[in-house]
């Protein structure tokens, strides 16, 4: 029996300094029936040169201006063949038996739409590990976790795209969206979609002070965007009580950090707007939030994080 078509979707710009190391694990996968498709957002530093020195493993390749690494994901969707659709980043890599272990899972568990592995995080000029989780309690497809915990290690049907559409390639104030992966997630949770888990760590993602989502800004926004989402999701007034409340208490959640945040930095204003928006969300509820919700963040990455 021919294995299904696996489609791995790169989108890059200016990655340079990591993205051999991304080629190198698509290098070492002995799964077959492999496209890997390239979306450059035009790169003015050594991309495209790697890019070309790794064409012999490349299916499709394009170099064009995009909107954000989402709308690049979007046009490698559009232009794959795959049955089976995942994304590696330009600063992340496979394991080696990555695509050998999804294809078992694939095969003895035929009737998932999306699949889900472990995941972890390392500093890329330490290369020390600094979050692992692949538990199937942490990555299992339901609310809690896809508004609480790590999102970016999913493999998808075809079909969950052309059912849910696209990921979302800017915010809603059409500015660029970190958080992109988990309204997506989101999406499908809503939804009711479950997903198989693979109980290894088969994606390392880097994180080094120029990722998106390595510095202190881009963090406070993806916060913005969380509530974003929430506000969004909770305009639907069909949604059943139990998510509603799940998606209230994230808004909760994302307030609560943002207000530890603005206090810690003497920022009065903010604290004043996140103090009376959170009050707003959850009237008296709100006080009991701003306690239990940063001590429920740091326990959880404590649980996940790699003690060295």
């Amino acid at each position: 029996m021919t294995p299904p078509k696996i489609t791995i979707i790169i989108p890059c710009k200016n990655a340079g300094h990591t993205i051999q190391k991304t080629f190198d694990s698509i290098r070492l996968q002995k799964y077959k029936n492999l496209e890997c498709i390239v979306i450059d957002g035009l790169s003015t530093d050594n991309t495209l040169d790697i890019i070309k020195y790794n064409e012999d493993i490349i299916t499709y390749f394009i170099s064009e201006e995009d909107q954000s690494p989402p709308d690049a994901t979007n046009k490698g969707i559009k232009m794959s063949s795959g049955e089976i659709i995942g994304f590696l980043y330009a600063d992340d890599y496979l394991e080696e038996y990555a695509l050998d272990d999804l294809s078992k899972a694939l095969i003895k568990n035929p009737n998932y739409s999306i699949y889900s592995y472990g995941l972890s995080i390392e500093k890329l000029e330490s290369k020390n590990v600094i979050f692992e989780s692949s538990k199937k309690k942490n990555i299992s497809l339901n609310l809690n976790n896809i508004l609480f915990k790590h999102v970016l290690n999913h493999f998808f049907r075809r079909k969950i795209f052309l059912k849910y559409g696209d990921l979302k390639s800017q915010y809603f104030d059409n500015t660029i969206f970190f958080s992109n992966d988990r309204e997506f997630m989101i999406r499908l949770a809503l939804n009711g979609e479950k997903n198989y888990v693979i109980e290894k760590v088969l994606y390392r993602m880097t994180t080094h002070i120029n990722s998106y989502t390595g510095n202190r800004q881009n963090i406070v926004k993806i916060r913005y965007e969380h509530i974003g989402i929430a506000e969004f999701y909770l305009n639907n007034k069909f949604l059943s009580a139990y998510k509603r409340k799940k998606l209230v208490d994230f808004k909760s959640h994302n307030l609560s950090l943002l207000l530890v945040f603005y206090i810690y930095k003497l920022d009065l204003k903010n604290i004043f707007f996140i103090f009376k928006k959170g009050y707003s969300n959850k009237k008296y509820y709100w006080l009991i939030d701003i306690m239990r919700c940063p001590v429920a963040e740091f326990l959880y990455r404590c649980s996940v994080k790699k003690w060295i």
